[in-house]
């Protein structure tokens, strides 16, 4: 059972100094038979909503040369809910969030695209956004947990996070900033919520410097020189075999059969499995050195590892140096370019635009 824990002292000061934590926390719902319909019809809904958003936008744009605005997707989405009226309601929270996520999806991309990234695309089915819940509706009660429209669930996944902070006399959670239900490869449903903790009780580091390196899938550590034994992915490469094993069985499977359906769940819980052993190393690994020392020095360090050292380092008051690669060696004047290879089709435009000058 758990119960709700006093918050720490001192909130506001921690919001005021900036030592305010926001800690990511999710754990796994058990709706009935009734929910669990309810929340599929409302995930689908949502999506239907985003399509129904980006096609407006897009009319729009062909007809004025400009997209809504957050204002206009609001009334869009106040729209859709009046045309269903007479169906399931849905949380307000997750209608206007899709509206917000589509309105910051076109301004992302107009103020400055990414390599790779293009303008917001229609969802297909299976690819549904997440029903976003508000903190002043969202009630734990021991293993239970109470959704706006959807009622008391029970739920299972560790405990709450502590230190939690006071917030508004609206939040019903004691320091829940927002949640979001969504559905994993396997097809159980998820609650994931942000807290606003405070500050933890960091302890005195018991070494000077820690030095990670990563290569690949291995992380080797270092304590003041002395190089620590970290569990290594030996336990992923049998994992990797049944995927491999699971994919060519899945090959063999007709399309729409219950045997397909049984492997394919196979598939996704070994996935999962993985997944969750990598995420378990990680957070073992991290957890560990930034409690031992008090300088950290990260070399090809990248992704998951590297965002978890640096907001634990910033969690704990620790020293993080980061080295993006190996130092360039330093060479006296500008560097040259580098050129590609001459191909025999270059090589004749080149010569052709230098008789066309006279060189």
């Amino acid at each position: 059972m758990v119960t709700e824990r006093p918050a720490a002292p001192g909130a506001r000061a921690a919001r005021r100094n900036g030592e305010a934590r926001y800690v990511g926390w999710q754990c796994r719902l058990y709706p009935n038979r009734s929910q669990a319909r309810l929340l599929a019809r409302c995930r689908e809904g949502l999506r239907e909503l985003s399509n129904e958003l980006l096609g407006a936008s897009n009319l729009r744009y062909s007809r004025t040369g400009r997209h809504m605005t957050g204002k206009q997707f609001r009334a869009a989405a106040q729209d859709w809910c009046g045309r269903r009226a007479n169906r399931d309601p849905f949380p307000s929270t997750a209608i206007y969030q899709t509206a917000a996520d589509m309105h910051a999806a076109f301004r992302n991309w107009h103020r400055k695209p990414r390599p790779g990234q293009g303008l917001p695309r229609f969802k297909p089915e299976g690819r549904a956004p997440g029903i976003y819940v508000a903190s002043a509706a969202t009630r734990f009660d021991g293993d239970r947990v109470r959704l706006p429209k959807f009622g008391w669930m029970r739920w299972r996944g560790g405990s709450l996070p502590a230190r939690r902070l006071e917030g508004p006399a609206s939040r019903a959670t004691l320091g829940m900033v927002y949640g979001r239900v969504w559905r994993d490869a396997g097809e159980r449903w998820m609650l994931s919520c942000v807290f606003e903790c405070g500050p933890l009780d960091t302890a005195a580091p018991t070494v000077g410097v820690a030095v990670v390196r990563q290569d690949g899938a291995r992380v080797a550590v270092e304590l003041d020189g002395r190089l620590v034994e970290t569990p290594g992915p030996d336990e992923r490469s049998d994992a990797d075999r049944r995927l491999r094993r699971l994919q060519r069985r899945l090959g063999r499977c007709a399309e729409g059969s219950k045997r397909r359906a049984r492997v394919l769940e196979r598939f996704r819980n070994v996935a999962r499995d993985m997944r969750n052993r990598e995420r378990d190393r990680h957070h073992k690994l991290t957890t560990m050195v930034v409690l031992a020392a008090g300088t950290i020095v990260v070399e090809g360090v990248r992704g998951e590892l590297l965002r978890q050292l640096e907001y634990k380092a910033r969690w704990h008051g620790r020293q993080l140096q980061v080295r993006r690669g190996p130092p360039e060696p330093e060479a006296p004047g500008r560097p040259e370019r580098a050129r590609r290879p001459a191909t025999p089709v270059r090589s004749a435009k080149r010569e052709s635009s230098n008789e066309g000058r006279g060189v």
